[in-house]
């Protein structure tokens, strides 16, 4: 059983735990609305879903523990196929994103928004190459892309503080906060600077409020976008010989 709670095994156990969350919270909404228009909380896939989050959150944090060290950018991202889709997908999706922004109309702050999210798909494209070619990427690409998602976090905040139940926008916001603390110390990796242990402690809690979110989501294509991101693209995830510390 010992085995199972190394990092290496943490890219399908947190994909597992983010299927299973979403599977409760599909059951609860499927539960339907009061007369109010409120979700019926404090129920068996409501308290259940909330479970999930917390063990994850927690495994999360004690199985990340032995990523110390051996922070440097060409340790943790060698040329890679699957982190170049992974990357691409999300680019995809941040370009869906950014076309049904600018099509509702917004604010300054969403327009602004929107600007940064059609360049963060530009930037998420070029760092796929990179990484299909084991090149070190720029650590401008990756600063535009967090500033995006900064920016796309206060947006569409504005929306969701106003709404009566966590369970309509939390797992929402929460992955949109992930995402962004993941790809920040991502962009510390560029200039050899990156944590490994906050790096997959960040991008796997953001990989799980992806999955975990997508029932009564407004933008699914943003969410699966960002999880293939956050799956494909983990730094190396087994711990230092003591010769390499």
């Amino acid at each position: 059983m010992k085995r199972y709670l190394k990092p290496a095994f943490l890219p399908m156990a947190v994909l597992g735990a983010g299927v299973l969350a979403c599977l409760f919270r599909l059951w609860l909404f499927a539960l339907g609305k009061d007369d109010r228009g409120l979700l019926s909380v404090g129920n068996f896939p409501d308290a259940i879903s909330w479970i999930i989050t917390g063990v994850t959150i927690v495994f999360l944090f004690l199985v990340t523990r032995p990523l110390q060290g051996g922070n440097k950018y060409a340790h943790n991202f060698p040329a890679s196929m699957p982190a170049a889709l992974g990357m691409a997908l999300a680019a995809v999706s941040f370009a869906i994103t950014s076309f049904v922004d600018l099509s509702v109309g917004a604010d300054a702050l969403g327009t602004f928004s929107t600007i940064l999210g059609f360049l963060s798909t530009t930037c998420l494209l070029l760092l796929a190459f990179f990484r299909m070619h084991g090149k070190h990427s720029n650590v401008l690409f990756h600063g535009i892309v967090c500033l995006y998602l900064m920016f796309h976090l206060v947006s569409h905040y504005r929306l969701w503080s106003s709404a009566p139940q966590l369970q309509t926008y939390g797992f929402e916001l929460l992955a949109i906060v992930f995402i962004m603390l993941s790809c920040y110390q991502r962009t510390a990796f560029d200039v050899d600077k990156g944590n490994r242990r906050a790096y997959t402690f960040f991008s796997f809690a953001a990989l799980f409020f992806c999955i975990a979110s997508l029932p009564g989501c407004d933008n699914a294509a943003f969410f699966i976008g960002s999880a293939a991101w956050m799956y494909f693209t983990p730094c190396r995830l087994t711990p230092l010989a003591k010769k390499e510390n």
